[in-house]
């Protein structure tokens, strides 16, 4: 069998088989088991600590972006120092935040968060912000916050168009593009915050929202819908059958991830991704938890929101948006899983270190890239 004939068994043996044939079971012998290469892979969620480590921006591989509910940011928020210090800390983490529940007619305390973030930052964040939305008279506003040295917007954001007399949704999603700066991964974000009353159908929805960014941007092929989904307990059934359910789309959130700061345990907000988009995650995505990071009891925490951030990490160099092959995509949607997933699997052959040991896990990885 030739090299390349070897390849696409693998890929396509890992795509039909992900849960029966562990990724080593095709190792190569001959091929030194320490890791030469150094394919690193996301560590583990949490540490023992129950700290995720988000306490600085990557380097320029990897790019991070996420949601958070900042819950009723307006200007009582924006007068506590306390409460924006905070906030300017956890932005800083991010090289694109999606924005949710800004409640501000003075429209000043969006703009004194971002001065609080470039305050004490060396590389300077700039934002977008939507409309205010809402069929009554409580508006709120989405926005972007960005990294100015990693990425840079692409065109001009906005909600998206009702089309007809339809109204699917109390706040139209707010849709803008990215490319980071260093390498070539661009993706077009959808952010959202659902009506908890309709989410189910708001949810549904976005698939409508999805397939009119497709039409809009037809040279883009990865998109990410994230926000607060208001995706779980009372509001929405975890397994229903949605269409955002459906083969087309990868949830980086699982469902077993609390992204409340309160009593209660709900996985309401949600990254998304379209297939295209999945060999780009690095398979690290999850809840920043902000008061272990930084120490703080429940009422500072409350303070901030009752809502954690939510992150999804990807490579700069890896996107490719004309078509991936079939296989190769399948081949690396099931390794993101299985690597990236909290329960990691032994007989994966990746080290304590969270490094991919096996050759043929990296001929999957490397081969998503091309």
């Amino acid at each position: 069998m030739t090299t390349t004939g070897a390849r696409v068994w693998l890929l396509m043996s890992v795509t039909l088989f992900p849960c029966v044939y562990p990724v080593a079971a095709w190792s190569d012998s001959s091929y030194s088991r320490d890791n030469p290469c150094g394919m690193e892979l996301p560590d583990k969620p949490y540490q023992d600590d129950g700290i995720s480590g988000l306490d600085q921006l990557n380097d320029n591989e990897t790019l991070r972006l996420g949601a958070f509910n900042i819950q009723i940011f307006g200007k009582s928020k924006a007068a506590k120092p306390e409460v924006m210090e905070v906030l300017g800390k956890i932005i800083r983490t991010y090289d694109i935040v999606a924005i949710q529940e800004i409640r501000d007619k003075s429209q000043t305390a969006l703009p004194a968060l971002v001065d609080v973030v470039n305050a004490n930052s060396s590389a300077p964040y700039d934002y977008v912000v939507s409309e205010r939305l809402g069929r009554t008279s409580s508006k709120e506003q989405y926005a972007y916050i960005y990294n100015n040295q990693t990425v840079r917007l692409i065109g001009t954001p906005h909600t998206y168009p009702e089309p007809g007399d339809t109204d699917p949704f109390h706040r139209e999603p707010y849709i803008a593009s990215f490319r980071v700066l260093d390498g070539n991964f661009d993706a077009t974000l959808i952010t959202i915050h659902t009506d908890p009353d309709e989410a189910t159908e708001e949810i549904n929805a976005l698939d409508d929202v999805v397939g009119y960014a497709q039409s809009t941007y037809p040279d883009e092929r990865d998109f990410i819908v994230m926000g607060d989904l208001n995706a779980d307990c009372s509001y929405f059934d975890e397994d229903s059958n949605s269409a955002m359910h459906g083969s087309g789309y990868y949830w980086c959130i699982n469902n077993s991830v609390d992204t409340t700061t309160k009593p209660t345990d709900c996985t309401y907000d949600r990254i998304i991704l379209t297939n295209p988009a999945v060999p780009d995650f690095t398979g690290d995505a999850d809840v920043f938890r902000f008061d272990l990071e930084y120490t703080l009891n429940v009422s500072e925490t409350t303070a901030v929101s009752d809502h954690y951030p939510v992150y999804a990490e990807f490579w700069c160099d890896l996107d490719a948006d004309p078509d991936k092959a079939p296989e190769v995509v399948g081949a690396a949607i099931a390794l993101r899983i299985a690597v990236g997933s909290r329960e990691y699997d032994p007989e994966l052959d990746i080290n304590s270190d969270g490094r991919v040991t096996s050759l043929d896990a990296l001929m999957i990885l490397q081969a998503a890239a091309v």
